[in-house]
């Protein structure tokens, strides 16, 4: 019986180490998708340093292995010239190489850090809004999470032509669609953003009102919290909702990523010019998802990998859902072709391999050491 090919021995060595630099908000953001960069790159080969605010999350991360660079506190949102010269000489003791800022609200302290310690560096944006000018000489990538953010890139100029490159966040995702399994329980729908514009968690309430006086057994979950939480309240109570709906705080990506696992249909409400990741993460546990707007996106394709409807257009959405509900073989499919496609352009491990590719070149490492 013929053996499997050997895969060909690697170089001894010193596997590089590279820093990850997180902004105050990227781990939250980003968690899922840093956890299976992370686990990615100690596969190549490689050490990782994750520089982050004392008070960062960091359930997401493997640490140990990872090394926890630590920065600030809730009460000094600024790095001054001090904290960064420290910063600098922990990296440079543990010795990274390359730095990566994870989003741009990591870009300042990056520039910063790689000047200090005189590294190269590169960008991940994932953010039409994101202004990422003047790229500097340490720059040696910016890295766009989706084909309209590259576009938007190259247009303004952010950087050199030749320095703007494609690279989709990798999920880890399901083998099949998850939604309406289990003929038990009704079908449960959530919807899940910032509570921050009254008009478009609104739409959802009134579009669960209009399901419920259609008879269609749903249970409806609102996840999230914002300024507007309160008044939704109150409107799920005057619309009759509060004994079918619950209202769930903010979770951290892992309970975020259970809840997500039991939805049947998954709502984003407000329109948004960044790449979602708590979009992707449903579309990758077989959920349909339903958007209300995701310019960023390319993943969302209507009709093909998800449904869009009109932003704070109650009755768009009551369609929309009703169609999912009534056709649920349809709304298989359309998880399915969604799953179809994060295997194709969402790839943790191409994600991995690609950066942990341009991590060596960056530094004159061709070759991964074992």
């Amino acid at each position: 019986m013929p053996q499997p090919a050997a895969k060909p021995p690697r170089p001894s060595g010193r596997p590089l180490r590279v820093g990850l630099v997180a902004g105050p908000s990227s781990l939250t953001n980003l968690g899922p998708v840093v956890r299976h960069l992370v686990v990615g790159l100690l596969d190549e080969p490689m050490h990782v340093s994750l520089v982050c605010r004392e008070d960062a999350d960091v359930s997401s991360v493997p640490a140990p292995p990872v090394s926890l660079v630590r920065y600030g506190s809730v009460r000094l949102p600024v790095v001054g010239r001090r904290a960064v010269s420290e910063l600098a000489g922990a990296l440079a003791a543990s010795g990274v190489s390359v730095l990566h800022a994870l989003d741009a609200d990591a870009l300042p302290l990056t520039r910063r850090l790689a000047v200090a310690a005189d590294l190269p560096y590169f960008l991940s944006v994932l953010s039409l809004a994101d202004d990422v000018q003047g790229s500097d000489a340490s720059c040696r990538s910016v890295l766009a999470a989706s084909r309209p953010i590259e576009q938007r890139l190259s247009d303004s100029r952010a950087a050199p032509s030749g320095r703007i490159r494609l690279l989709p966040p990798g999920v880890h995702r399901v083998r099949k669609a998850t939604c309406f399994i289990n003929a038990q329980h009704a079908p449960a729908l959530v919807a899940a953003g910032r509570l921050d514009r009254m008009e478009h968690f609104a739409a959802v309430l009134e579009a669960f009102a209009r399901l419920r006086a259609r008879r269609r057994d749903c249970a409806f979950f609102v996840v999230g919290a914002g300024r507007c939480e309160g008044q939704l309240r109150v409107l799920a109570e005057r619309l009759a909702l509060m004994d079918v709906t619950t209202f769930v705080q903010p979770q951290d990506p892992e309970q975020l990523s259970g809840i997500v696992r039991a939805a049947d249909i998954f709502i984003s409400p407000a329109p948004s010019e960044r790449v979602e990741i708590e979009l992707l993460a449903a579309m990758a546990a077989g959920d349909p998802v339903v958007a209300a707007g995701a310019e960023a996106c390319d993943f969302i394709i209507n009709g093909q990998t998800a449904l869009t409807y009109a932003p704070a257009d109650a009755d768009d959405l009551a369609g929309r859902l009703t169609a999912l509900l009534d056709d649920r073989a349809w709304a298989r499919r359309l998880a399915e072709n969604a799953l179809a496609h994060l295997r194709e352009h969402h790839s943790p491990a191409r994600m991995a391999a690609t950066l942990a590719g341009l991590y060596r070149e960056a530094t004159g490492r061709r070759t991964s050491p074992e």
